[in-house]
């Protein structure tokens, strides 16, 4: 039989075993008869016991007690039925019932925090941007002239202000993500927009420290990815910022991106490429081997000490990756101490032929032929700026873009349209008097009509603005900026204004396209309860319709 016998005499002493009991309790049957079974024994009763071996092991067993005559003399047929794993299994279930309920509480805490963190962006930022906006309003003397010591205490505000609406703005970045609240585009983006912006932010942080940014352009060109051009931009702008953080001054941060049909092992991919890779490699102080894995843990830096020189929540990569991740992507580290490190970002790389607009990049504005009377265009549109305006506003109003267009101000029409024609007009002029070479003059200022068209598209979303009307506001300022050009014809040569015109298109085709991703973004924030969209953590002044 599989179960163990022991017949037991009504004194409790083993008269018999068969072998199944001699290997339950680990002893023969010489050793078991005549000993004491050691548990009392009642017929019809059922109980488990444990039994301990010999050599200490411990058994479970199932026992069950019926009466019988053993040699014409009563006693306890005792039968027992080995429950070591079953009971072994209940115990791993109730355990594991224990963890499940321990784990459901501690996502329903985490879900219950994240929710609340991502409810409160409108709260927490609100304050935070009317203190920025008011302190830049005093530090350009609007409301009066400043002392040179009230000069520098506002600029100590807005030092921390700033800093600190960007700790929120990572922690509520994170919350969102948890709470799945974090939504991201996919379109086909070249790798040359989002590194160009990224390094013009960089850039002010990198001269500050006395380090080089490089951008090797070798195979740019063909590094076209499909994800949210927006949120490669923030990544590439934390990886920046930190290989910019822990290099020493003189050291050298390079940025490089390609595509590449296998991934490796140390990035955690789905499908089969091919992939887009956005490199920033730095020769700073490196990561040991044995920190590498816990860096993209939340709040974790390398240096955890209360004495660490560089500040900041460690946030940075955790957003990162999760982000790349968001958009099917990821972000991969390899580092050795002493000598540098190596972040990646991978996406996934973009249909062929699935874009097909904006895909020159700066190298495009190269040749001082070509370029000879850009400079005088874009003096020409400075010249003319006011009575650009005048005539886009008055279209607008004319064409009743939007049913409400009459009662708008001219302010809100105009929506700083003046600010990105300046800074357009001075890309113009830098472009000629750096012969087409690249530089901070012109990728700052790229980044601020990037910036610029950001909250314009925020605003007219707020405005009631449609996609379509948005495009079409666009195409009534690009034709009064190309008839003002064209008005100076004859003082600027052809060639140059074929190219300036190009540029000009390019640029606000550009622009037109971070408009719709913004006006889009607003509306679908607004849905989701959330006032406003972060417009990636800019300054939002106070006025009076806002």
């Amino acid at each position: 039989m599989a179960d163990g016998i022991v017949i037991v005499g009504l004194d409790g002493v083993v008269r018999f075993s068969n072998p199944a009991a001699q290997h339950l309790f680990g002893r023969s049957a010489g050793e078991l008869q005549g000993t004491h079974l050691g548990y009392p024994v009642v017929a019809g009763e059922s109980f488990e016991i444990e039994i301990v071996r010999p050599d200490g092991a411990a058994v479970g067993a199932e026992l069950r007690v019926v009466d019988l005559e053993w040699d014409g003399v009563p006693a306890h047929l005792v039968s027992l039925r080995d429950v070591t794993d079953r009971k072994r299994a209940d115990e791993r279930a109730s355990q594991l019932e224990e963890e499940r309920l321990a784990r459901a509480e501690a996502e329903a805490a985490n879900r219950t925090k994240s929710e609340f963190l991502a409810m409160m962006s409108h709260e927490l930022r609100t304050p935070l941007n009317a203190v920025i906006g008011y302190a830049e309003l005093l530090e350009l003397g609007i409301p009066g002239a400043l002392t040179e010591e009230q000069v520098t205490q506002v600029s100590r505000i807005l030092t921390s202000a700033r800093h600190l609406l960007g700790l929120v703005n990572e922690v509520l970045d994170l919350a969102r993500i948890d709470a799945g609240r974090l939504a991201v585009e996919r379109s086909a983006s070249p790798a040359s927009l989002a590194i160009d912006a990224a390094v013009a932010v960089a850039q002010p942080m990198a001269e500050a420290r006395g380090v080089s940014v490089e951008v090797t352009r070798d195979g740019l060109a063909r590094a076209v990815y499909d994800g949210d051009e927006s949120r490669v931009r923030q990544i590439l702008v934390n990886l920046l910022s930190n290989a910019i953080k822990f290099t020493e001054p003189g050291g050298r941060v390079v940025v490089q991106a390609g595509v590449a049909h296998e991934a490796p092992p140390e990035a955690r991919l789905t499908g089969t490429g091919p992939w887009v890779y956005l490199r920033v490699e730095d020769n700073g102080i490196g990561i040991p081997s044995d920190r590498l894995a816990a860096i993209f843990d939340p709040f974790v830096q390398v240096d955890a000490s209360h004495t660490r020189p560089k500040d900041g929540s460690g946030l940075g990569l955790t957003i990162s990756r999760r982000l790349a991740r968001l958009m099917n992507g990821d972000v991969s580290v390899r580092s050795e101490a002493g000598r540098g490190s190596a972040f990646t970002l991978w996406l996934p790389a973009a249909p062929v032929g699935g874009h097909d607009t904006m895909t020159q990049s700066s190298e495009d504005v190269r040749g001082e032929t070509r370029l000879h009377g850009v400079a005088d265009a874009g003096e020409a549109l400075l010249r003319e700026l006011g009575a650009v305006i005048s005539a886009f506003v008055a279209r607008l109003r004319a064409e009743r873009i939007i049913p409400s267009a009459d009662s708008l101000r001219f302010s809100q029409l105009a929506d700083h349209a003046a600010t990105y024609l300046a800074d357009l007009a001075a890309v113009l002029i830098a472009a000629e008097e750096s012969r087409g070479q690249p530089t901070s003059l012109v990728s700052g200022a790229s980044e601020i009509q990037r910036l610029m068209a950001e909250r314009h598209g925020a605003r007219r979303a707020r405005l009631g603005w449609s996609r379509e009307t948005l495009a079409r506001e666009w195409r009534i300022l690009r034709e009064e900026v190309e008839r003002a050009v064209r008005g100076h014809t004859a003082s600027i040569p052809p060639d140059g204004l074929s190219e300036a015109l190009t540029l000009i298109a390019r640029f606000m085709s550009q622009a037109e396209d971070v408009s719709a991703r913004a006006l889009l973004r607003a509306g679908r924030d607004t849905e989701m309860g959330e006032p406003e969209a972060r417009l990636s953590g800019t300054t939002r002044f106070p006025t009076p319709d806002s």
